[in-house]
This record gives structure tokens, sequence and C-alpha cells, in this order.
């Protein structure tokens, strides 16, 4: 996200109580402190919400025993931000999106501090991997952000544990599924989907008409089609002129026709669609980041209905799925402010924050004080999975952190149960995942720069024709909706966005081989 910094005076929410935790014990250097500290930090999410509570949080009581600190979280928009940015008011710690003006204009005016100085000065223990600072060192020589899921080289390895992941996958009703009378493996293919989606749209779940699809992506099915992303000379591929790219729309828009898709799910928000598959609505759906919680909250209400991992679906050419990871680059940067007056106590909390007991603590599947390491791997309590299961809201109260902004997700996978790393196995179905570095690098019009405008007007042009695309009443009209879609879009200045994208893909080549 690209916003211009405005001099906008708001009222953030107010401070939250200062509370005290009990002292527990960790494998990792206590920091000495003669007295708690509170810090304050904005994180630049509207949507995000934490109450620190070290009382009742398992997670907090064990950061504040371990270094003494506590929090004064703040969340808002990049407005809120730009307005503490204009005033002088900065925080302690800063949270922003990487992808973000706000983040370069707190690294280039001053007002981030350096951090390896800072750790070498008071946390030479910080458990950060060197790709991460190089990835983003500032042009001035200094790193100032910590992002959070980092995929660097040194940890996506066999050695070390981790591997790229892929939020580009498929689920499934188990139990609606066996009622459809469709073998699991020929979801795999655009024929044995569509049969299922047919029986599905019969089916009924406590009383409500199942919907047999939700979740749809272009992008991710033309993938699972095998869209590449560059050609056999290295030269980078453009998606949208990709034949998978119009294979998918063609899919989609069958779907569309035979009434697996209903019209909501172009408008429909995230958290529209995790509440029908909560409900136990869904039938087959695409994506993680739609099922993720939902589906643990439903089989807690229901423990026969379980939403199961499906695989990918192959194309026409029956090419090998070619999925992006998830953006290795991260989802949120934490800068230190240069203005406070805690430098110690933050350096010694991240380096808390990034030792790998830690960060299995943070990380959201996960949660403090709920798993044991038994040969080499974590492994849930008992107790604690009776738990989840009898109320899963307030088991995920009391266990998790919901401070995922220093978690490096290959530590997690570095210790994850065999049975958990489905898309680390391929078994009998073949798929590659590619690091998502240069095609994001490619995609991204670069902050501040002149071929952003391009950028927004041919995407809005785009999301928009899109709908029309799918909705059609026809495949033939489906079709040449698309090819009018591509000619308008190079009117607009698609040609000189590809060069760019091109461009752009080259560099990020050159910097990921360094790494």
């Amino acid at each position: 996200m690209k916003r211009t910094v405005q001099a906008v005076c708001v009222i953030l929410l107010g401070t939250f109580l200062l509370l005290s935790g009990s002292s527990m014990n960790l494998a990792v250097m206590k920091p000495e402190q003669k007295a708690p500290v509170t810090i304050t930090w904005f994180i630049a999410l509207e949507n995000y919400s934490k109450v620190w509570n070290p009382q009742d949080n398992a997670a907090d009581a064990k950061i504040f025993g371990e270094t003494g600190v506590n929090f004064d979280i703040r969340s808002g928009s990049l407005r809120d931000l730009d307005a503490l940015i204009a005033t002088d008011s900065l925080p302690d710690l800063i949270t922003v999106e990487t992808r973000t003006l706000e983040r370069l204009l707190l690294e280039n005016s001053g007002m981030a501090e350096p951090l390896e100085p800072l750790f070498e000065a008071y946390a030479p223990d910080v458990n950060i991997p060197d790709s991460m600072k190089e990835w983003y060192r500032n042009e001035d020589g200094n790193w100032y952000s910590i992002a959070s899921y980092f995929y660097g080289p040194e940890r996506v390895n066999p050695g070390y544990g981790g591997y790229q992941v892929t939020h580009n996958n498929n689920y499934v009703r188990k139990d609606l599924l066996k009622q459809t009378g469709v073998p699991l493996e020929l979801l795999n293919t655009k024929e044995g989907l569509i049969t299922a989606l047919r029986a599905a749209k019969k089916l009924t779940y406590n009383g409500q008409e199942v919907i047999p699809f939700s979740g749809w992506w272009t992008q991710n099915f033309a993938e699972q089609f095998g869209m590449q992303t560059e050609d056999a000379n290295g030269n980078y591929l453009s998606k949208y002129r990709q034949p998978e790219w119009l294979e998918a729309l063609e899919f989609g828009n069958q779907m569309y026709r035979e009434g697996f898709m209903l019209p909501e799910e172009f408008t429909e928000s995230l958290g529209q669609r995790r509440k029908k598959i909560q409900s136990g609505k869904i039938f087959f759906c695409n994506g993680y980041s739609s099922v993720q919680d939902a589906k643990d909250i439903l089989s807690c209400n229901d423990r026969s209905a379980r939403m199961v991992y499906a695989g990918h679906i192959r194309g026409d050419k029956d090419n090998i799925p070619n999925l992006k990871s998830v953006p290795s680059e991260g989802w949120t940067a934490t800068l230190v402010s240069a203005g406070t007056l805690y430098k110690r106590e933050i350096a010694q909390f991240i380096s808390y924050m990034t030792q790998e007991e830690a960060t299995l603590d943070a990380a959201p599947t996960i949660g403090t004080g709920t798993y044991d390491i038994v040969d080499g791997h974590y492994v849930m309590k008992d107790s604690v999975r009776q738990e989840f299961r009898t109320d899963y809201e307030e088991a995920a109260g009391k266990y998790y952190l919901n401070m995922e902004f220093f978690v490096d997700w290959t530590i997690v996978q570095k210790y994850q149960p065999l049975s958990e790393r489905t898309e680390a196995k391929e078994g009998n179905e073949k798929f590659v995942i590619y690091d998502s570095k240069t095609v994001d690098a490619a995609e991204d019009a670069g902050i501040g720069n002149s071929m952003q405008e391009t950028k927004d007007q041919i995407e809005k042009y785009y999301h928009n024709a899109e709908i029309e695309i799918l909705t059609s009443d026809s495949l033939e009209s489906c079709t040449q909706k698309y090819y009018e879609t591509i000619a308008q879009m190079e009117k607009m200045g698609l040609k000189e966005w590809e060069e760019y994208e091109s461009q752009q893909y080259d560099e990020a080549k050159k910097r990921l081989e360094v790494l």
C-alpha cells in the first residue's frame, strides 16, 4: 500500500492500564532490569486489536516475566500513523505492512533507529537471519526494519528444516464429500471437481443449503493449472496474457453458470467468507486464508464436520502446479523509534521474541504453554487440545499471543510434527512452490514511483472487468470479454507496465542471488 503522508490531527485509542504478571522460566538470558517499563507501540493495521493482559493471558504473562516489559498498544490506520509522524509524536515501536510509503519515510527521515548498532550494544544474541537484513538494507547502508514471516535461504533448506509455503491450497468438507460419493483424489481434476460440486449443490447441513464453492482467486487457479513466471530464456511473463489465466477464467465462468459460486462471492469480505465456513455452509474452498481458524471453529462445534486439505487441480495440459509462496519478504515491518528512551529494553525484548521457544509461543497455531517438545517436535498437550475442542475462542484468548510481528515461520517449521508438514511432502501429488520475492517485486510499482498511477488504473479496470468475465452467460462470451479487456488494458498502458515489471523482476533476481 502506498499512501501520501497527511498531516491530520487525530485522537487515537486510549491507553491501557499497566498490568503486572508473574515470572516464568525460559531458556533465554533474562535481561537485567530494576523495574518494569511500559513500551508504547503503534500498529498500523486497522482491524488489529490486542489488550495487553499478563494477568489472564499466558503468553503476555510469560513475556512480562522474562523481559519486565509492559505494553501500551494502539492500532489504527496509516492515516493515523501519518498524523503521529507529522506531529512528532511517534511511540517507541511502530509496525506497518512492509510495502508502505510510511516505512521508507521513517527510515529515510532519521525517525527510525538503525538496528545493527542497537543489537550489538544491548542484545547481541538476537536471532534474525542476515538475509533479512540485506533484503531490507536501506540505501544509506543501515538496516531498520524487522519483517515478520520472512523466508531466508539460511533457514529454507532441509538442514535447518524450513521450506517454502503456499496458501494456494484447496480444502473440502470430508464429511460432505463422502455423501457425494466422489473420491478425494478426483478433486485434483476439473472434471472430478465439477462432478463433486454438482452433487454438493443438492446437499444440506443443519437445515441450510450447502454452497458448493467459495474463495475464487483467478491467479490461484491459473497457478494450479501450471502458469509460469518466466519463459525458457528467463524473461518475465505477465500473468494476464498467459493461457492458464484465460483457462482459469473460463473454469470460473463454468462454475458460476452452473450455480456453484453465488453472486456474493465477488463482493463479500474475507471475514464474511470465514463465517460461512464456520457455520458449515461451504463444501469446497480455495485459499488457506479463508479456512484457517474457521475450520477449527467448525470442527469444535461439530466434530464430524471436518474441512481437510484437498490438494490442487490440474489444467487441460496436465502441467505441474506452479504455486507462488506466501509473501516471503514478510508481512509486517517493525521499526524502533529513534526517539525512544528504552533502547536497551526494546532490544532485549526483540531478542527474546526472536528466540526459538518464544517464536513457538507466539505462533498463531501453537500458543504459550500448550505443547511439549518430544523428539525435536512440538506436541500439543491433551488437556489443551480438549480446551480448544470445548471452547475454541476461550482457549485462543487464554493461550494465543496475537502478536506475530517477530514470528519467523521457518522456526515453527523446524519443530513441526511430520503430520503437519503437508506442503513439504509431495506424496502422490507433484507441485512446485516458488519464492515470491521476485514476482512481488515485479508487480510492485515501487514506493513513490511514477508507474504507480498506471498500475492502479489498470488493476482497477481489470478488477471490475473480471467480474463481468466470470459472470458471462456463455463460455463464448466469457472468452470474448477477456480479449476485449486485454485490448482496453493495452490502451491504458499495459505494455509499458509490463516492461517496468520485467525490469523489476530482473533486479529482484539479482538481489535474490546474493542473499
